[in-house]
């Protein structure tokens, strides 16, 4: 029987895919490490991020005019892990309402520069 997870957070992968981690857990393109081991600055893990950027931009025609940021961290992480990171010393962001996660967004944003929020017609 296959279980399928239609929750927030984590989502079911293919089985090729994780047949493929399993099979490089411990020996990542013959590395004799696995990708949890090896440095963030190793020009192996740089390869790793580049090709996911790469394969980003095109799924989703990200224009190179565009940075495409990886962060770690859930949802309310980024809340104000975005502001922090994009608005400058007295910046100013427009924020849509249109739920409960947005409104959370906004009011973590607030703390970090001046936000207008802008409701969403319901």
């Amino acid at each position: 029987m296959t279980v399928y997870n239609f929750s927030a957070g984590p989502a079911i992968l293919p089985k090729s895919v994780l047949k493929k981690a399993q099979e490089e857990l411990l020996d990542y393109q013959g590395s004799q490490l696995s990708v949890m081991e090896m440095s963030h600055r190793s020009s192996l893990y740089e390869s790793i991020i580049n090709e996911a950027e790469q394969r980003l931009r095109q799924l989703m025609a990200i224009p190179e005019n565009y940075h495409v940021l990886f962060l770690q961290g859930g949802a309310s992480l980024q809340f104000s892990a975005i502001p922090l990171n994009l608005l400058g010393k007295n910046s100013k962001a427009d924020y849509i309402d249109t739920g409960i996660w947005s409104e959370k967004a906004s009011k973590e944003a607030q703390r970090y520069g001046d936000i207008n929020v802008i409701k969403a017609a319901t």
